[in-house]
């Protein structure tokens, strides 16, 4: 059998089409999360990772968690909350995000 995803199910080929489209659609994104103020998503790199621009101008990894309520209530804009600095395959801590 063939390797397991994240989730430990497959995916049908149009929720992956679905996931597809909602990565894409964050690319153009202005982040407004505390501490990306202002940063521009560049790039869908891979899963939940992102290329993008601070408003330093320098580009970084980041990788973004999609959020959602238990009660079926609407979940975070993209754009304000679920992001994290990504360095060489790590998760970056909160210390050194914020230099």
């Amino acid at each position: 059998m063939g390797k397991k995803y994240q989730s430990g199910r497959r995916w049908a080929p149009a929720s992956r089409a679905r996931f597809a489209r909602e990565r894409r659609a964050v690319e153009g994104s202005v982040i407004t999360q505390k501490g990306f103020e202002g940063a521009l998503v560049l790039e869908h790199i891979r899963g939940s990772q992102y290329l993008i621009r601070m408003p330093d101008g320098t580009e970084v990894f980041a990788s973004h968690a999609k959020r959602r309520e238990i009660d079926g209530a609407v979940e975070q804009s993209v754009s304000a909350a679920g992001w994290r600095l990504w360095d060489d395959g790590k998760w970056l801590s909160r210390d050194r995000q914020r230099q």
